[in-house]
């Protein structure tokens, strides 16, 4: 009883998600009805197909909170950059994240990053000490918390702040420079694995229009439906296989 409470728990919470991914939900539910017209033919089949929309939707947002944490590091790498530049001038690091921060306005106008900076500059002026405040940003933004825990050591001990950030700097641009040849070097991998994706849709989806009785068998007959569902399985297996095969973690 105890384990159903708490499956239950994390299905409300899973969907309470969903006020606020509305996008992903309606393309959930439309994969989930052409699915269910192209391989059993029968609308009452949408029901047992639902608990699919709950992986769905797991697995789009954890695709955006990949491509949002992408977007973080190459902010954080004009961030130093600008950090570094201005720590070099002779500026205090408290005065090095205001500059940083319109530098980051100037790359992107919606910048994630500098709204955590703008934050932490208003925090800065009731007297707030640094280090703390870059620890709690990383905390909440989870990139680059080692930076965060070496200038609040820096700063308690003293250290070269300067050639702290030429460090981070450097592994930062190592690290997106790799990483960028890496998806250059499989983007036509990534393509190949979409189109491999999509073809037995479509060429199931071109037989039901072209010759509308073709599939008849399957769909009428519960040994055709067993058939359907094993080809469905090694369908949603092989693309979970390929989209592995083609990430690569640096």
């Amino acid at each position: 009883m105890k384990h159903i409470r708490n499956l239950w728990s994390i299905l409300k919470q899973e969907i309470s998600l969903w006020k606020n991914e509305k996008k992903d939900l309606i393309t959930g539910i439309l994969y989930i009805g052409m699915i269910t017209w192209l391989f059993y033919n029968r609308i009452v089949c949408m029901i047992f197909l639902s608990p699919f929309l709950f992986l769905w939707m797991r697995r789009q947002r954890t695709r955006r909170e990949y491509k949002k944490k992408e977007i973080l590091r190459k902010e954080f790498r004009e961030m130093m950059l600008s950090i570094g530049n201005s720590l070099s001038a002779g500026y205090s690091i408290e005065n090095s994240l205001k500059t940083a921060k319109n530098d980051l306005l100037m790359y992107q106008e919606n910048s994630m990053l500098a709204k955590e900076l703008h934050l932490l500059i208003n925090h800065l002026k009731i007297n707030e000490p640094v280090d703390k405040l870059f620890l709690d940003m990383a905390e909440r933004v989870d990139l680059e918390d080692q930076f965060a825990q070496i200038v609040s050591i820096a700063k308690r001990s003293g250290g070269n702040l300067i050639e702290i950030t030429t460090n981070t700097i450097e592994h930062l641009s190592q690290t997106i420079q790799i990483k960028e040849e890496i998806e250059t070097m499989t983007a036509a991998k990534q393509m190949e694995k979409r189109i491999m994706t999509m073809m037995p849709y479509f060429i199931l989806f071109y037989v039901r229009t072209a010759n509308p009785g073709y599939f008849d068998i399957l769909y009428k007959s519960f040994a055709g439906m067993i058939v359907v569902t094993i080809s469905l399985i090694c369908l949603w297996i092989a693309d979970s296989w390929a989209e592995r095969v083609i990430e690569i973690e640096v």
